[in-house]
């Protein structure tokens, strides 16, 4: 490696060797005519030998020049070409971290858009609850929910952390929920801390225990539960809205807990010129806001549908 001399000294002889010009060689290289100069005379003193024969109006390679230029050139373009081959198989890959819930829920049945709109790209998506260390991980971005404080990356707002108690209108018919406290009746899934908080704001004293002990991490399979009519659950309002939309699932109660925080893309600000991390950034901000939009007039309809928090007025689902 030691005989091997600096690139930028190689890079200005091989294009000055293919231009015959230090002039062109310079307007190629983004550098001025003296630099390439003086990076062809610390490669000619490198390897002890001149490689142009410098003429008022023109240079002229000398033999060892000749020797030397096609070699170089060769090299040069074996090493664009290695980089390339790396680079287009990192621009068609794409690997995504996101939490369980939102491939479950939301994600997966939207990425054969993605995929239609970009057919040169593939997806790879692990589903992981875990922290991403993009230095060390194979990830390209991920979908994490917080306060989105992660300093050295680009974070996009995607939904809102709400959440809302739902169960089926046969299971609110059997079993008359009627004001907040009757939920202490019935069995309850989801989030601990979801109920206790939509409890505490709704007026109502949280029991000791949750009310039943299968507990699940992903909230899709608190839904299956529930919409079996084995109980209510508690649950993300963006995650509910097909349920909801067709009426197979129903909101007893008005009130939302407003979270504070969201879901959030995440990736590194260093990739953020990749174009395959603006195509998926650009695709899924865009999902993002329509089913915010869509979101906000399912939530309305069921609103209405239960004036003052109260169940009386429901729709059978279709």
């Amino acid at each position: 490696m030691s005989k091997i001399p600096p690139m930028s000294a190689v890079r200005a002889f091989e294009a000055a060797a293919r231009h015959l010009s230090f002039t062109r060689a310079a307007e190629e290289l983004s550098m001025t005519q003296a630099a390439v100069s003086y990076q062809i005379r610390l490669l000619e003193d490198r390897i002890g030998a001149p490689l142009f024969v410098r003429l008022p109006r023109e240079v002229r390679l000398t033999g060892a020049g000749r020797q030397l230029a096609p070699k170089v050139t060769e090299a040069i373009d074996l090493l664009g070409a290695a980089f390339s081959e790396i680079a287009d198989k990192t621009e068609h890959h794409l690997h995504i971290s996101v939490l369980p819930t939102v491939v479950s829920s939301w994600l997966g049945q939207r990425l054969a858009s993605f995929q239609t709109a970009h057919p040169n790209i593939s997806i790879r998506v692990h589903m992981s609850t875990e922290l991403v260390d993009f230095k060390r991980d194979a990830v390209d971005l991920a979908v994490r929910s917080g306060a989105g404080d992660w300093p050295g990356n680009d974070v996009f707002p995607l939904f809102p952390l709400d959440y809302v108690p739902v169960c089926t209108p046969s299971f609110l018919e059997k079993h008359q929920l009627k004001e907040p406290a009757d939920v202490l009746r019935v069995r309850r899934f989801g989030n601990a801390s979801w109920w206790r908080r939509w409890m505490i704001e709704t007026g109502v004293e949280p029991p000791a225990s949750n009310g039943t002990e299968l507990i699940f991490d992903v909230q899709a399979m608190d839904v299956a539960t529930i919409l079996a009519d084995h109980g209510i659950a508690i649950a993300v309002s963006t995650f509910l809205m097909d349920e909801l939309k067709s009426g197979r699932l129903i909101r007893p109660f008005e009130h939302v807990v407003r979270d504070g925080r969201a879901y959030w893309l995440v990736y590194p600000q260093s990739t953020r010129r990749q174009k395959k991390i603006q195509a998926f950034r650009d695709w899924v901000v865009a999902e993002a806001d329509a089913s915010n939009a869509m979101l906000a007039t399912v939530m309305e309809v069921s609103r209405s549908l239960h004036p003052g928090g109260s169940a009386s007025a429901l729709t059978k689902p279709e």
